[in-house]
């Protein structure tokens, strides 16, 4: 069964704020804010909520970025991401128990830390591209196997 998240990076002057992820799915890895869609939601307003749980920052509007899929050991998605972008957003983001967020100037994005198909896709997406990306993962999601991407 394919679980539907979203990921949100918000940007100002140059910078995009990226989080450390402290338990769940992740949990170690720096990445945009977000999380899982519930049932009832559309992922604009999944975002919206992730956003405000995990830093305490309200976002006032969005434009989206693309969407990713993520395989292991199934033919079908483990992992289907709603990616979106806001520069349109009000307060300071806080320390939450998911979430350590900190500002990065989006010239010195901390890859390393971040999953391996990031460095695929991620500086597409900030330059205000769409992306539709597919990603194949060993069962463990420790190391990225191939990959698809198409940027417009």
């Amino acid at each position: 069964m394919t679980t539907r998240a979203v990921l949100c990076f918000l940007l100002r002057d140059g910078e995009v704020l990226l989080i450390r992820k402290k338990k769940g799915f992740g949990a170690g890895k720096i990445n945009g804010v977000g999380g899982r869609v519930e049932p009832s939601e559309r992922p604009e307003e999944a975002v919206v909520r992730e956003v405000f749980e995990e830093v305490g920052v309200r976002v006032r509007s969005l434009k989206p970025a693309g969407t990713l899929e993520f395989y292991s050991a199934n033919p079908e998605p483990d992992w289907l991401v709603y990616v979106f972008l806001s520069r349109d957003f009000e307060g300071e983001p806080r320390e939450s128990d998911e979430a350590a967020p900190r500002w990065y100037k989006l010239s010195e994005l901390p890859l390393e830390e971040m999953w391996e198909d990031d460095r695929v896709w991620l500086h597409y997406a900030l330059s205000g591209k769409r992306v539709a990306g597919k990603f194949w993962y060993d069962r463990e999601y420790r190391r990225m196997l191939r990959w698809e991407l198409t940027a417009y």
